[in-house]
Parts: C-alpha cells; structure tokens; sequence
C-alpha cells in the first residue's frame, strides 16, 4: 500500500527521519476505534502538527479504494511521527472482527493503545472485541480519547465516561488498566484537551499537544528481549536480533517485506538472515536486502534497525511466513505468539461459464484467479487457498463474509470475472472419525424494541442464549452461542429487520460435532427462461409473482435469477420479450438492489453469483430449466 504512497513533503519527511531513535524516546501505540468514530482524521492531525513538514490530506491511512468507500480499516498500517525529539510508531488497527488476524498481530508490537470512543455513540461491540485482545497483554498501557466533542448532540455528563469505565472493568487483566487518562479531542477540528470543560471552553486548545504529551507520559519505551550470554558471544554482530513476522507486503522494487517490533538485537542491509518456526526450527536462510520506515506517508531507507523499533525489513532469498522469527544466529529462539483464529467459512471461485462471460474482465481463467489468489493468501493470514484436486476450482477460507466479500469486490474492481458457490463452514475430522464444525460467541446489540424478534429467529436456527445486559439509550447486548453455519445470512437480515442498528461481533469459540441444517427460510426465486435485455412491460408483470432485484434494460440469459417469488417455488418467466409499442408498463416497486455479500448469503446449493467488474448477478447452477427439473427430480429419488 506504500510503495504507491505519493512522495509529499519528502524533503521535510527526509529530514525527520531518525535513524535509530534512543530508545528512552520510543513510543510505539496502537489505535483502537470503531468503524467510523473518526480514527483516520485523528492520525491524519498527528502528522500534520508533528512539525514534521508533511502536506496532509484527509484519511491518509485508508488507502485502499474499499477502505476510502466503506470508512473502515482493512489493513493495519504503521507510519513514523517525530515529535519534540521523540519517535512515536503509530499502528492503525482494523475495526471489524472479521479482520481479527490483523488485530492480534499488530497488538504484539506495541506498549500501549488509544481508544477513541465517539462522545455520543459510546464504546461498541467492535471496538470491545479489539480492546479485549489488547487488554489481554498484561503490560498494555490503555488511555482513552472521546473525540467528536464538538457535535451538537450531547449525552448526559459522565455518562460516557461510565460506560468506558465498565468495559475496562469486565476486561482488564491487571488493577494498572483501570488507571488510565481520558482526553477529548476533536480529530476533524484539530485539538485535544484534559477535561471535557477545557474542551467546551472558549479558550479551548487549537492543538493535539495534550495527547502528544499524555502518549509520552503514560506510554512507556519499549523493553527490548533479554538475549541469552551465549547467544550474545556466538552473534557479537548482531547481539541476536529478532523479530516476528507480524505484517507482510510485496512491494515493487523492495520485494517480501515484512513489519513489525524488532524484540532483540539489531541488524543492518546485507546482514545474513534465518527464519524460524514457532516450534524453533530453522526453515529458510536469506539476508536483509533493504530496511524502510514509514515516515508519515512516504517509504524512507534507514542505516539500521534496533530493538524496540518497528520497522520494514525486506528480505532477499526466501519470502517469510505468518508467525515466523527472523533471526541473526541459529541460536537465537522463535518469538512466542498466538496462532492465528482458524478460519471458518469457505467459498469455491471458479470461472465464470454464464452466456455473458468475458463481457466485461480482464482475467476470465481458472490460472489467473488462482495466482491473484495465492497473492492475497501471502499477504493476508486470515485468508487461505485450498485448489480443487481437479484444478477446477479453489476454496477461499476465511474468518467471515465480509472479508471474503471484500477480497472477491477487489479482485472484481481489478478486471477479474468468476462464479462464487454458497457459503460454506469449514469442517474438520477430529481423530475419532466425527465430523466437527466450529461454533462461535455472537454478541448482538440492538435496540430493546427488536431484541425479542432477534432472539426468536436466533433460538429457532439453535442457537442458545448466553446473556442479556442492558446498554444506554435503550439497548440491549445479547450473547449467543451458535453455529457458524446457522449464522450464515443472518447479517442481512439483521439489517433489514433493524433498520442497520444492529451491531454484531462474532468471533470463533471451538469446534463441536455437526448438528442439523438451520432450516430454509427463503423463498423460491424468478428467473428468466430467455436471453435478451428486460423490459418494463414484462417487469411489471413478473412483479405481481414477487419482489424484483433488476430494472429495466438489463441483460439477461435463461437461468439467471432477477427476483424472489411469493412463495417457495421458483418460476421460470420471459421478461425479454419485444413489444409493439401499445402496451403500456403497469407500475412496479423499485428493484432491490443485491450487493455481493447479500447476493452470497441469499443463494441456496443450486444456485451460485457471477462477478464480473460491471455485474452481480445470481444465477442456476444448471441454466437450462429442464435439465434443472431432471436434475431436482433425481436428487429427490437419491435422497
């Protein structure tokens, strides 16, 4: 994502660079936030008013497209901030569960985090899952910024605040993480004060200064690792340097590079390097061939790395791994560190074989999916690739839908066409031959008038109630345990049936022996039985039969799927037909509109998504409708 990084300001950025900042004057701290409570702009004031020289615009760190549309953090990025003589390595953490792989990884290299807490929103079921895997870390020095204080509508005083008190109390694992300052900051404004008072005042600040100060004072430096007198005498170059493979790119010109804390030790371009397993084993060999920081916005070589900093060492002979140690010496041990959460649904990609195929991508085969693929699955751990043993297809695993749904709407956005199977949950034999599927804890806030409607469609697809607790402005959290695989879809229906208040955070809690399928709550669907472009004449008609998900002027083909029928048949129409120009089209609702992860949640096992870079569209797995009814009636004397 850097290595596209415009070079603003690269003069004054240059001249900020320190090589290797004393470590007394170290600070490494991540942010925490959640989606949309204004951490990007935060980060983007910080740089500003470092007096490091550098031309902001606004939301520099989400430099994905996906990240600038949707508002959230995808990936994690680190930049430099040099302040007053101190260096403050600011991590940005991704703010949705299904992101988790990320969070745990980057919560491993610092010392202390900043939760920014939106002053009317609250804390939210996304930020408490980050804050816990952070408050885990029994050394991790929390202090809170209630941003957003400059907006008109205001909760009662200290009822924020309270709030904020009773997560750190349900989850902090030490009595020093209930001591931690609050600030309150305007991210958009560009201030920050000590009380909430000073920031109402007139005489308010007109700077970030009292955060600057206060990640100073409460943050401490870095510790680097004790490194063992043996290995000290058998590397006097190095003094066992180690780092862990936290965060991995392929950047142009720079190769594999890896980010993170470097523990112990430090190294330097062309120094010899080994990776080593979590168990400690020796798995490759190579050296250092570059090492960069991030200064602000721009990639900038430094001399050396030292322990205690966070730095970007790419690395020539070999391309690292998740969870791996790069070392100096064989001798040096593996850094511990928690394995990745497995992940737990899967999706089959496979080429796109409609009438319409080839139309609109750039890369239509089975090679070029699977080789974007295997590039995403390097540089992403929560994200695995499994091909089909027939090379027809691969298997995306992932942590949830919505991050397989992000990878598949890059991939579309880069000129890839493909067809997408049904969701499925990942299973596993456990050792006595029983078929295990994973569970997981779902927490769901929503308003009290929708808590029971949601209970009730939860109990009825298994899953079991753990705990109800009321939140403020009359909502509820309610903790279940379910199934994966009888969580699948129930995002969209959440949204729809409350409106997109609810707030929902899943995350895998173990594996268990396969239950029963959650029973089929969809409807049968319409679908055209010609190839030819829609027309409003026969919309109208067709939306008699039930609700349409296409417009008029559309193209379609036999076995694409353009609507949900009033009840559980499907019906193959014609809504291509000419017409003279006499008949008039009747009114109809306006389509609803399918995006991608609705359009993967909403499909049953004969059916499956074509992605192209200009369409979302669902369709039959078998297009032709007689061949389908042979098809169902075989099945139906199989099974």
């Amino acid at each position: 994502w850097l290595a596209a990084a415009p070079a603003w300001g690269r003069r004054g950025a240059a001249a900020a660079v320190t090589e290797a900042p004393a470590l007394e004057n170290l600070r490494n701290v991540a942010i925490i936030a959640h989606v949309d409570h204004g951490k990007t702009t935060l980060v983007d004031q910080l740089m500003k008013q470092s007096g490091m020289g550098i031309q902001v615009t606004e939301r520099m760190l989400d430099s994905k497209d996906l990240e600038m549309e949707r508002g959230i953090t995808i990936l994690s990025k680190a930049t430099r901030v040099a302040w007053n003589g101190y260096v403050f390595n600011i991590v940005d953490t991704p703010g949705h569960a299904d992101f988790g792989g990320e969070v745990e990884r980057v919560l491993s290299m610092v010392d202390g985090v900043v939760l920014l807490v939106d002053m009317v929103e609250g804390p939210k079921a996304q930020t408490k899952f980050v804050l816990q895997k952070a408050l885990q870390h029994q050394d991790m020095k929390p202090l809170v910024v209630i941003n957003k204080v400059d907006r008109p509508q205001v909760r009662e005083s200290g009822e924020v605040e309270n709030e904020i008190f009773d997560v750190f109390a349900a989850m902090a694992s030490s009595d020093d993480q209930l001591d931690y300052p609050t600030l309150y900051a305007s991210g958009k404004v560009g201030f920050c004060a000590k009380s909430l008072e000073e920031a109402r005042s007139e005489n308010r600040p007109t700077n970030m200064m009292a955060l600057f100060e206060t990640i100073r004072d409460h943050v401490p430096p870095p510790k680097p690792a004790a490194v063992d007198a043996a290995v000290l005498a058998a590397d006097e170059k190095c003094k066992g340097f180690s780092m862990l493979v936290s965060q991995l790119d392929r950047l142009p010109a720079l190769g594999p590079t890896v980010t993170g804390k470097v523990f112990s030790g430090h190294i330097q371009k062309g120094d010899k390097l080994f990776a080593k397993s979590l168990e400690g084993d020796i798995v490759e060999t190579g050296k250092v061939k570059d090492i960069t920081v991030v200064q602000g916005v721009t990639r900038e070589p430094i001399k050396r790395a030292t322990a205690g900093d966070i730095v970007s060492i790419s690395v020539q002979g070999f391309t690292p791994r998740w969870t791996q140690t790069l070392t100096s010496h064989q001798k040096v041990p593996s850094v511990t560190c928690n394995p990745i959460d497995p992940p737990v649904i899967s999706v089959r990609a496979s080429v796109n074989d409609s009438p319409l195929a080839g139309k609109d991508g750039k890369y239509i085969t089975v090679l070029s999916i699977g080789e974007r693929l295997d590039k995403e699955a390097l540089t992403n751990p929560a994200i695995e690739v499994v091909q089909s043993p027939q090379r027809d297809y691969f298997e995306i695993r992932g942590r949830g839908e919505m991050q397989i749904g992000i990878l598949v709407e890059e991939m579309r956005r880069e000129g890839y066409e493909m067809s997408l199977s049904p969701p499925q949950v990942v299973r596993k034999k456990a050792e006595d031959g029983t078929m295990m599927e994973p569970w997981e804890d779902i927490i769901i806030e929503v308003g009290n008038d929708h808590s029971s409607v949601v209970i009730a469609r939860m109990s009825a697809r298994g899953a079991e109630v753990k705990d109800v607790a009321s939140l403020p402005g009359d909502r509820q959290s309610i903790k279940f345990e379910c199934a994966t695989s009888s969580f699948l879809g129930m995002r969209n229906w959440l949204r729809d049936a409350t409106g997109g208040t609810a707030a929902v955070v899943a995350e895998f809690k173990e594996m268990r022996p396969v239950g029963d399928p959650p029973p089929r709550e969809r409807n049968g669907v319409l679908v055209s039985n010609t190839t030819g472009t829609s027309t409003p004449v026969d919309l109208s008609k067709a939306a008699r039969l039930g609700k349409l998900f296409i417009g008029e002027g559309v193209e379609v083909y036999p076995g694409m799927i353009f609507g949900e029928c009033n009840d559980m048949s499907d019906i193959d129409t014609n809504i291509s037909r000419k017409h003279d120009g006499y008949r008039s089209a009747g009114g109809f609702a306006p389509p609803q509109e399918m995006k991608l992860e609705m359009a993967l949640a909403y499909i049953l096992d004969d059916e499956k998504v074509e992605v192209t870079p200009k369409r979302i569209v669902m369709r039959k797995v078998i297009l032709d409708a007689a061949l389908r009814k042979n098809a169902a009636k075989a099945a139906a004397k199989g099974g």
